[in-house]
């Protein structure tokens, strides 16, 4: 499971990038190709073919996202290609009503009542087009889990949302069988 805490925002905008390492190199159907770039003595390694394309299902409200990062390359390494061990799959996030997301550029907003902290059912796919946006044209899953967005309580400005709150019950320490729900599904 892929564990992600959600950051307060204050400023509009996309401002937080998640990233995240997986194996995926043994499930792709295609020779994968990739691109270097040097930067201060050392040698870059990014995925250039084949894309990736995300979907995340809300596991409460059931509305699902697919996105992708066109244009980039997902990175596969620092002076050695980890390829065959991982990949780095990523996508930024806000917080922030009015913030305008953009799925091709995997800007995603979240944190609101169609798209809540929780858990979210994670599928990635291959694809031979970048910026292709639908997972029927995918040409291989890559992956299926689990992905957690939890609140951060790192910054003290609390803006747009509130991490779920547990209360504690003392008042009913006889009541040893009974069961409390804090969260439903719509």
């Amino acid at each position: 499971m892929i564990q992600i805490k959600v950051r307060n925002q204050i400023s509009v905008g996309f401002n937080y990038i998640e990233a995240f390492k997986l194996n995926l190199g043994d499930a792709m159907t295609v020779i994968p190709t990739f691109t270097t770039l040097s930067f201060l003595g050392d040698i870059y390694y990014g995925l250039s073919y084949p894309y990736l394309l995300y979907k995340l299902k809300s596991q409460q409200t059931g509305k699902i996202k697919v996105f992708t990062n066109t244009g980039t390359s997902p990175a596969v390494g620092v002076n050695v290609n980890t390829f065959d061990r991982s990949i780095t799959g990523s996508f930024k996030y806000s917080v922030i009503p009015s913030a305008t997301e953009d799925l091709s550029a995997g800007e995603l907003k979240i944190g609101n009542a169609d798209f809540p902290l929780g858990f979210y059912d994670l599928t990635i796919y291959q694809s031979e087009t970048d910026g292709d946006l639908n997972p029927d044209n995918a040409t291989a899953t890559l992956y299926t889990g689990l992905l957690n967005f939890t609140a951060s309580d790192e910054l003290t400005t609390d803006t747009n949302f509130q991490a779920v709150k547990y209360k504690e019950y003392t008042t009913n320490d006889t009541d040893t069988e009974a069961v409390y729900i804090t969260n439903t599904p719509n």
